[in-house]
């Protein structure tokens, strides 16, 4: 049920104030009041519950967030394992256009994500990073 809620969020119009409604309703843990989140964002099916955002996050046009990821160290080689990550984008924090964050990431306070960035480590408060993977560009003012 909670993918059907994310999955509608992304692709019916669904005004911007109802978003976080829907969110919340998949699973994602929203502890602020106030977010935004854009058209076309895309949250774990798999794990949404691992994903938290603090207050005044923006997530804007087809960010997706990944928290499950293929067991590479499993000796079986006939299955497929995945291994569960966590996501934690602190307040303030903004992530650029088409971004994907994934693994065991956590964005600190204020942080910037360019457009286009792959993120699979820690950024920490108020730093800008961009690139694929996501490298330190500089320090906030």
């Amino acid at each position: 049920m909670r993918s059907v809620l994310c999955f509608a969020m992304m692709r019916l119009p669904v005004p911007r104030t109802w978003r976080k409604v829907f969110v919340r309703m998949g699973g994602v843990r929203l502890t602020g009041r106030t977010y935004f989140i854009a058209s076309d964002v895309q949250f774990d099916s798999v794990y949404p519950q691992n994903i938290i955002l603090h207050d005044d996050v923006h997530l804007t046009a087809g960010v997706r967030l990944l928290t499950h990821l293929l067991d590479t160290h499993n000796p079986d080689r006939e299955d497929i394992h995945w291994v569960e990550g966590h996501i934690e984008i602190g307040e303030h924090a903004f992530i650029g256009t088409d971004s994907i964050i994934t693994g065991n990431v956590k964005i600190g306070r204020g942080a910037i994500v360019g457009a286009g960035s792959v993120v699979t480590r820690d950024v920490p408060d108020y730093e800008i990073w961009a690139g694929n993977p996501a490298r330190f560009i500089k320090q906030r003012p």
